[in-house]
Order: structure tokens, then C-alpha cells, then sequence
């Protein structure tokens, strides 16, 4: 058969529908990606499994995003997060809680002093209503309840604020906390009220003593009111989380 004969015959009709074929298929994908409408794909257009690490947005997941109850102990990071306590002292009581939420127990129960002390008038300025010496060697978390006594001075009405300190110098500062009782007097009657106080304190090597000291106000300032304040002082031995 010659070669010009070739040239001159017309293409099957099979041939053609494979060119079609070809042409659709290299074309069409790139007409969807150019040509969705908007929000026309959902959950049913995408495969299981096929949105990676690396097609979220960076802080595009927030809590609403995240099943309630569906981020455990494998997705958490064990040395920033302390896992719930999973275990009990069967005897003494629990001196450290480490990371993974396992106990340190010890066979004693905690220290505590505490002492309760007489009523103080305050003067002018601030006034020391009672202390307490605290071991060295621990820490505490310390307790204090002042409770003040306010009596006007006779045929006068004013407006009396009471503020009580807890204060506990360790060797590097002061911790210390502070809180107010206000109340409005009439001309005859007298107001109580108690002002409570807490106060974490860190180990020192040296002892330490907390101190609950008082001050008063008063509008109008003459005559001065009679305060009296009474407390108590608690001091537990407390130990850190591991």
C-alpha cells in the first residue's frame, strides 16, 4: 500500500472518541477546580482520610472544634500537664503528686501550730494583734481570722474601715495579704465583723514568723471609734507537686 494512500484515508470513528476521551480527561479536572460554585463541596465530596496535618490552618482549631471528652492522656504532654490523681495513701497522708498523677505518701500527717489571741485595741497607725513561729524546713499555708469590734464614739455616725495583714517574712521578701471590713456606724450602735485571711508560704532555712497586724480608718475622723480585734492563727505544713 502506498503512503499516500495512508495520508488519505479518514480517521475511524474509535480514534476520535479516544482523542475526545484523552482531551476530557486531561481538561476536566482543571475546569472543576476553576469553575465549583461556592460552598458546593461538603463532607460527601471528601474521601476518608484525605484532609493532612498540613492542610489545616494554623490556629484554625478551636475548643468548639473538639469533641467534649475526646482529648485524653496520649494527647497531652506529660511535662506540662499533671494527669488526675490515680492513686490514695492507705495510711499518713499524701506529701507530693507527681506528673503522671501518682502519690507520694508520707507516714505522718502534716504539722500544724496555731494559737488564738486576746482582743487588741488598735491605736494609731498599724497595730500587731498576734504572730505565730513557724519551723523551718517547709511550707505552709497559713490561716488567720481577725475579728473586730467597732464602737462608735458617742452621739456620732461615721463610716469605719478595718484592715487586717498577714505577713510572713522568709529570707528573700515578704509574703503577705491584706483585707478590709467596712461598716457605717449610727451614733449608739456597734458593728462586728471577721476578716479572713490565707496565705501560702514558701520553705525557708531559717524559722519564719507570721504576723497578723490591723489599722483603722474612719470618716469623719473625729471623734476616733474604739476597735478591738481578736484572731486566730493557723499554720499547716503543706508539701509541692512534684
Amino acid at each position: 500500500m502506498r503512503f499516500s494512500s495512508l495520508v488519505r484515508r479518514r480517521p475511524s470513528a474509535s480514534l476520535i472518541v479516544s482523542f475526545v476521551a484523552l482531551f476530557v480527561a486531561l481538561c476536566g479536572v482543571g475546569y472543576a477546580a476553576s469553575q465549583l460554585p461556592p460552598n458546593s463541596v461538603g463532607s460527601a465530596q471528601l474521601q476518608n482520610g484525605s484532609v493532612g496535618n498540613w492542610k489545616l490552618k494554623a490556629n484554625s482549631v478551636g475548643a468548639r472544634k473538639i469533641i467534649n471528652g475526646s482529648v485524653g492522656a496520649k494527647q497531652v504532654s506529660s511535662s506540662q500537664v499533671q494527669l488526675r490523681v490515680s492513686s490514695a495513701c492507705t495510711s499518713g497522708a499524701i506529701s507530693a503528686v507527681g506528673l503522671s498523677g501518682t502519690v507520694t505518701c508520707t507516714p505522718s500527717l502534716p504539722n500544724e501550730f496555731g494559737k488564738t489571741a486576746t482582743a487588741v485595741t488598735l491605736g494609731t497607725g498599724s497595730t500587731q494583734v498576734a504572730t505565730e513561729s513557724l519551723p523551718a524546713g517547709t511550707s505552709y499555708l497559713v490561716l488567720a481570722y481577725p475579728h473586730a469590734v467597732i464602737t462608735p464614739a458617742a452621739g456620732t455616725t461615721q463610716r469605719v474601715e478595718v484592715d487586717c495583714t498577714l505577713s510572713v517574712p522568709p529570707g528573700t521578701g515578704t509574703a503577705t495579704t491584706t483585707k478590709s471590713l467596712a461598716v457605717e456606724l449610727g451614733s449608739s450602735n456597734s458593728q462586728a465583723g471577721t476578716i479572713p485571711l490565707v496565705l501560702p508560704v514558701a520553705s525557708a532555712a531559717a524559722a519564719q514568723t507570721a504576723t497578723v497586724s490591723c489599722t483603722d480608718t474612719a470618716a469623719p475622723s473625729t471623734p476616733a471609734p474604739t476597735v478591738a480585734v481578736d484572731t486566730t492563727v493557723n499554720a499547716i505544713q503543706t508539701a509541692s507537686n512534684g
